[in-house]
């Protein structure tokens, strides 16, 4: 447990805030700056590593003040050297190797004096790759005129999770997996399906939370497969999951899943644009076949308007899935969204 209370800034991304807001309040009071950043008051610097649906967290310290020089004065440093000390406290232990300066104007010689005097502090050099990530920024409107200084509490972003021993291309975020996680309200008595699994993003965040009584992920690529597998084991989560090589419209399964995912191609990386109608046809009418009785089907894809245009198609023993909600993501000029839907 910290020795002080850190003044936390969240950064989420756009659609996770809610998620992420449930998520933090188990550490401290929780406030929303925007779509994508929110206060936490916390002293479990060590809790806040476990949090799955925020991209990065910082400690902060805002100081009244006109002009970036004002944050060198030796009050203000202070004040940074403790949030530095409580930081080299945290268990297990994180090894800073470097700071890094993001701010603008970080090329002037008062951000430069900044990064120099806080990396003295952290007893790191400033590093252009460095992994203590330093922000600078003017404060919040309307609190008159304020700076803050940020540090990044670990050497990589919450959202980049260690469990992932293999770079498969197309996977999804975490965050967003663990958001649509969330949505899809699934519990210890489900039975639970990714259509398309891949490297096994939603399956094994899961497990993180609550395991199935039935897991089955199912890719058509067994360099997937494979890592999916890698990433379970390098996960080290209780529960078991069934990874099956195969074209899930034709593969032989066991039917009555209660919560189904998909993540299509959507174009870029995998699939193409113009098949993608049908695929997502195909995969709402075989979602139909497996699933049981009022079962819910999650749906994350960049092809929105294709996808609209199946369900309005839907007819007969198509027709089973009704829409209930779309839920908005956005991510570095990406905007799946998630279509959820009940059988």
């Amino acid at each position: 447990m910290s020795q002080i209370e850190h003044q936390l800034v969240l950064e989420v991304l756009e659609g996770c805030a809610g998620s992420a807001r449930t998520e933090a309040a188990q550490l401290g009071p929780v406030g929303t700056v925007s779509p994508t950043e929110l206060l936490l008051s916390t002293c479990d610097l060590d809790a806040v590593r476990d949090l799955r649906r925020v991209v990065s967290a910082y400690t902060t310290v805002t100081v009244p003040a006109r002009r970036p020089r004002e944050l060198l004065e030796t009050s203000v440093m202070q004040q940074v050297g403790s949030l530095i000390e409580d930081l080299g406290r945290q268990r297990p232990r994180q090894r800073f190797h470097g700071l890094r300066l993001a701010a603008a104007g970080s090329d002037t010689a008062d951000m430069q004096r900044i990064a120099e005097s806080v990396a003295e502090l952290a007893q790191v050099p400033v590093d252009e790759e460095g992994d203590l990530l330093l922000r600078v920024r003017r404060g919040a409107a309307g609190a008159g005129e304020s700076w803050q200084l940020m540090l990044r509490t670990t050497p990589r972003p919450l959202a980049t999770r260690s469990w992932r021993a293999v770079n498969y291309p197309g996977a999804v975020n975490g965050t967003i997996a663990a958001t649509v996680l969330d949505l899809m309200e699934i519990s210890a008595e489900d039975q639970l399906l990714d259509m398309t699994c891949g490297s096994g993003t939603f399956l094994v965040e899961q497990l993180h939370d609550v395991a199935p009584a039935r897991a089955v992920g199912v890719d058509v690529d067994p360099t997937a497969i494979e890592a999916a597998q890698a990433h379970q084991r390098a996960a080290r989560r209780k529960g078991r999951v069934d990874w099956v090589v195969g074209d899930v419209l034709t593969e032989p399964l066991e039917p009555g899943f209660t919560r189904i995912l998909t993540n299509p191609p959507w174009g870029t990386l995998h699939g193409e644009h113009g098949t993608n109608e049908q695929l997502h046809t195909d995969l709402l009418r075989r979602a139909s076949q497996l699933a049981a009785p009022g079962a819910r089907l999650g749906v994350l894809t960049h092809e929105i308007r294709r996808m609209h245009q199946v369900l309005e198609a839907q007819t007969g023993a198509d027709g089973a899935w009704k829409l209930e909600k779309e839920h908005r993501f956005f991510q570095k000029g990406h905007h799946p969204r998630l279509f959820l839907l009940r059988r």
